[in-house]
């Protein structure tokens, strides 16, 4: 009788395959309980400190798993990661962020999937890897240099990936790894040379040199040589000497603050539900509670503003339409600007006729400088219209699309980075909306003579979620970038002064002594902001995503060397088998 055919051989072959199939799905439950559990670095939970080791997981499984596998473990962390972080969409229809995190996985997924070949080519010698996989899991008298190189080309490849995700298919930079230190000044002063992607840079260097540590120390070897953590003691000094340039920076630019104009800007932050859409009774309500809140703004005893700021469309009705609402809006706020002779920015639809075709009417999403005697003085609109939801890509060409995907409406985008003078000198390049998290938006007013940066959004599309404290955390690294400060009015909550620091100077409200500009509620104040009066560009407002040419170049020189390594092993292995094959042809002969 074949053992092998027994029942009791053919019960344990059923149990062994029964305990593979429970490890793979507990490993995948695993995976996604670590993906899950990292998005907690992010608004609101905020637990910062997790970034610097919460890569550890899919690290650490991209060195120890085979690539079949890592592709399917590490597209579940990432799916659990993107999907965790933007599950705040579902506010709009449930199944957006399903989808959507698809695609967002994919990237952490490519990231992962360059740690194995990097590690086995990079770091261990051609002919230990010919001695088999023994000698290859044993192996740990790794190259310091090499190390250090296979650390900072796994940073420079997420930085890549970060940058990348932020035009393709029109862009969304949010959440980077960055966004999780918003709050932690020393670290993020660097924004100012390499833009937000230096602090991810940093980040996921720290993660690296912790798994290359982790990898030496429970590598099987009879050795019990001290284990070196070369690569660890570089990152932390590399963390140290970025959050000491960040204090000098921070001294620095407090210094800077003494040559400003004292500007008192009025915000109004109505706290109105998403009416994008409004009856003429929502639109009324709406109207209202703007104009009763800015006339508070003048109430004896306070500090009159120099201007007084609406957030995005807080009035759902066009104010230039030739409709009846139309003509009371600007009724309203012409009788504001007449009295108090102040001049206001709103949010407000804009139309235009297009200059092509005066039969076609271009709708905008506009911020308006209102001023007394003038009207409308100036207007900027917004350059990134938000894609399904401020317009449908290539409805043009395929109009099914549009009634397919489309919520009613195609805006056109702005055509200009123009700023809007707010005064004789206070010159406010105007965010609206999420293009506040676009460093190339900001970026470009401060390169056209911006000295303020003015966000006006409405986060009322989500008003259970964490999404307008991701906005506030993402729209900080603005400031940095390019050491302007930002003026913040947001319909629902986060209207706040953040200085070119980063930090928080002023907001609607307080809690335990200082600015709170998470405070939801109706509520208007004057806030000063200290405008620098000709402010030095900083070097990314000049030069813009340089460091991320230099990741490249790093991570292309790593790929190279890991290349040639692979290419040696490959010679090295035809070789021996060549001087295999000719013994055993001597043999024969003999």
């Amino acid at each position: 009788m074949d053992v092998s055919d027994s029942p009791e051989m053919r019960g344990a072959r059923r149990l062994a395959f029964a305990s593979g199939r429970l490890r793979i799905v507990l490993e995948l439950f695993g995976a996604a309980l670590c993906g899950w559990a990292y998005a907690g670095i992010f608004e609101e939970v905020s637990i910062s400190f997790l970034a610097w080791f919460g890569l550890l997981p899919l690290l650490m499984y991209a060195l120890y798993r085979p690539v079949k596998y890592l592709i399917a473990y590490a597209y579940i962390w990432s799916y659990a990661w993107s999907l965790t972080s933007f599950f705040w969409l579902r506010e709009i229809m449930w199944f957006i962020p399903f989808v959507l995190c698809l695609l967002l996985a994919v990237f952490p997924t490519l990231w992962a999937l360059s740690v194995p070949f990097l590690f086995r080519n990079l770091l261990i010698p051609a002919e230990v890897r010919l001695e088999g996989a023994d000698a290859v899991r044993s192996f740990r008298k790794f190259n310091p240099f090499l190390e250090i190189a296979f650390c900072l080309a796994l940073a420079a490849w997420w930085s890549i990936l970060e940058w990348t995700k932020s035009w393709l298919f029109t862009g969304l930079p949010w959440n980077y790894l960055a966004a999780s230190q918003w709050k932690t000044l020393s670290v993020i002063q660097i924004c100012e040379y390499t833009g937000v992607y230096g602090v991810s840079f940093l980040i996921v260097t720290v993660n690296a040199a912790l798994g290359l540590f982790l990898k030496k120390l429970l590598a099987p070897s009879k050795e019990r040589a001290y284990v070196r953590p070369y690569a660890l003691i570089f990152a932390c000094a590399l963390l140290l000497f970025a959050m000491t340039a960040g204090a000098s920076l921070l001294k620095h630019r407090r210094s800077e603050f003494t040559d400003t104009v004292a500007f008192q800007a009025g915000i109004v932050q109505p706290n109105l539900s998403q009416r994008r859409q409004a009856n003429a009774e929502k639109a009324a309500e709406a109207l209202e509670v703007c104009t009763s809140l800015s006339r508070a703004l003048f109430q004896d005893g306070k500090v009159k503003p120099d201007v007084v700021i609406w957030p995005e469309t807080a009035v759902p009705c066009s104010y230039n339409a030739a409709s009846e609402f139309s003509g009371r809006y600007r009724a309203e706020l012409f009788s504001l600007l007449l009295k108090h002779q102040v001049p206001f920015v709103i949010g407000s639809i804009y139309l235009e006729r297009n200059a092509l075709d005066p039969e076609k009417i271009d709708v905008y999403n506009s911020a308006l400088l209102l001023k007394p005697g003038h009207g409308v003085a100036d207007f900027y609109s917004k350059e990134h219209i938000v894609p399904f939801g401020e317009y449908v890509p290539y409805s043009e060409t395929f109009p099914w699309l549009a009634r397919a995907a489309g919520m009613g409406r195609n805006l056109t985008r702005g055509k200009r980075f123009n700023s809007l003078e707010l005064s004789p000198e206070v010159r406010a390049g105007v965010s609206i909306c999420y293009e506040d998290v676009y460093a190339y938006v900001s970026r470009n007013h401060a390169r056209n003579g911006a000295n303020v940066l003015l966000v006006i959004t409405n986060d009322a599309w989500y008003p259970t979620s964490f999404e307008p404290a991701q906005h506030f955390a993402n729209a900080v690294f603005r400031t940095l970038e390019t050491r302007l400060p930002m003026i913040r009015c947001g319909n629902l909550d986060y209207s706040a002064v953040i200085l070119p620091n980063g930090r928080i100077a002023a907001a609607l409200a307080e809690q335990n002594g200082r600015p709170d500009p998470s405070w939801r509620g109706r509520a208007s104040a004057t806030l000063s902001v200290p405008v620098p009066r000709n402010p030095e560009p900083t070097f990314y407002t000049r030069y813009g995503d340089v460091f991320i040419g230099l990741c490249g170049m790093l991570f292309l020189l790593a790929l190279a060397g890991a290349a040639l390594n692979w290419k040696l092993e490959k010679s090295l292995l035809s070789a021996a088998r060549t001087g295999e094959g000719a013994a055993e042809g001597d043999s024969s002969r003999m």
